[in-house]
C-alpha cells in the first residue's frame, strides 16, 4: 500500500446555514473531512462489506466550523473526533479548540447520539412521507 492509497478513502462535506435571532442573522458554516477506515483493512473486497468487521464502522474526522455575523470577528474552532455507526444508531465524540481569539481560548468537547428510526420502527418511518 503506498502512503497516498492510506489517505484516499475520505469524505469531504461542507455546509452553510443562515440563522436569525434576535434581529441577527448568524451564518453558519464549515467543511468535515471523514475517513473510512474500511479501506485501510486487508479484508476490503470492493462492492462487499465484511460481515462483523468492527473497524469499518469507526469514522475518524476533522470538521471546521465558523459562525459569522456582520459586525463581529467570525469564531472558528476545529473539531477532531470519533464516530462509531451501527445499522440503527451512530455515537460520536469529538474535542472542540478554537482556532482564533474570537473562539475562546478552552478546548471543550462534544457527544451526540443518532438514532436511526427507519430502521429502528420501519413501520412508522420507514417509507416516504410525500409518496402518490
Amino acid at each position: 500500500m503506498n502512503s497516498r492509497s492510506q489517505v484516499a478513502p475520505r469524505q469531504t462535506s461542507g455546509w452553510i446555514r443562515k440563522q436569525f435571532t434576535r434581529n441577527v442573522a448568524v451564518t453558519h458554516w464549515g467543511l468535515a473531512v471523514e475517513f473510512s477506515t474500511l479501506y485501510l483493512t486487508n479484508r476490503f473486497t470492493p462492492g462487499k462489506l465484511p460481515k462483523q468487521e468492527p473497524l469499518n464502522q469507526f469514522v475518524p474526522l476533522v470538521e471546521f466550523a465558523f459562525d459569522s455575523a456582520p459586525g463581529t470577528k467570525t469564531f472558528a474552532t476545529m473539531n477532531p473526533g470519533l464516530s462509531y455507526v451501527a445499522v440503527t444508531w451512530q455515537v460520536a465524540a469529538e474535542a472542540i479548540i478554537p482556532l482564533n481569539g474570537a473562539a475562546g481560548r478552552s478546548v471543550g468537547a462534544r457527544a451526540q447520539l443518532l438514532l436511526f428510526l427507519d430502521d429502528l420502527i420501519p413501520a412508522v418511518f420507514g417509507k416516504p412521507l410525500l409518496s402518490p
